[in-house]
C-alpha cells in the first residue's frame, strides 16, 4: 500500500529520528528549535495517517537501539495530565517524552523500510493515538518554553 500521507509521514519520521540520533553530538545553537520544528511536523503529519488494519502482529518484536539524550536544564518540567480538570501539576521529563516518541516512530520506520507499509502505518497511527501523541503535545509545550528562555 503506497499512500502520499504515509510517505510524507515517513520522511518526517526519518528527519525526527536523525535529529534525536545526533542530538548530543550536534553543537548547533538552535538545536532545540530544530527539534521543535521537526516534532511539530511529525505531529501534524500523523494527523493525516489513514486507518489501516495490520496484516500481521509481529511489529512489537522489533529490537531497537535507543540513543541517550541530554537536555540539561530543560529536561525536567511541570505538566498537567488533563487540561479540563483542575489538578496539581506533576513533574515530567523532556528526554522521556522525546525518546518514547522516538521508539514508536523508529519501530514504524524499520517496518516501512522492510516494505511492510500497512504494518508501519498501523504502528504509527495506533501508537500516536494511544501514547506518543500525548508525549508530543507535552514536549512541544516544553520545547516552546525552552526556546523562549
Amino acid at each position: 500500500m503506497k499512500n502520499k500521507e504515509v510517505d510524507q509521514f515517513f520522511l518526517s519520521a526519518l528527519k525526527y529520528c536523525s535529529i534525536i540520533e545526533n542530538f548530543d553530538s550536534n553543537k548547533e545553537k538552535n538545536k532545540l528549535k530544530n527539534l521543535l520544528i521537526s516534532l511539530l511536523d511529525l505531529y501534524s503529519k500523523a494527523l493525516y495517517l489513514p486507518e489501516v488494519e495490520p496484516e500481521n502482529d509481529d511489529a512489537s518484536n522489533i529490537d531497537l537501539f535507543v540513543p541517550q539524550i541530554n537536555f540539561d536544564q530543560y529536561d525536567q518540567y511541570w505538566e498537567v495530565f488533563n487540561p479540563y480538570h483542575l489538578e496539581e501539576p506533576v513533574g515530567a521529563s523532556l528526554s522521556d517524552d522525546i525518546l518514547d516518541i522516538y521508539k514508536e516512530v523508529k519501530r514504524g520506520i524499520l517496518l516501512y523500510q522492510k516494505n511492510e507499509h500497512i504494518e508501519a502505518t498501523w504502528e504509527w497511527k495506533f501508537s500516536f493515538e494511544i501514547h506518543w501523541g500525548s508525549h508530543a503535545v507535552d514536549a512541544i509545550r516544553a520545547l516552546h518554553s525552552a526556546n523562549l528562555m
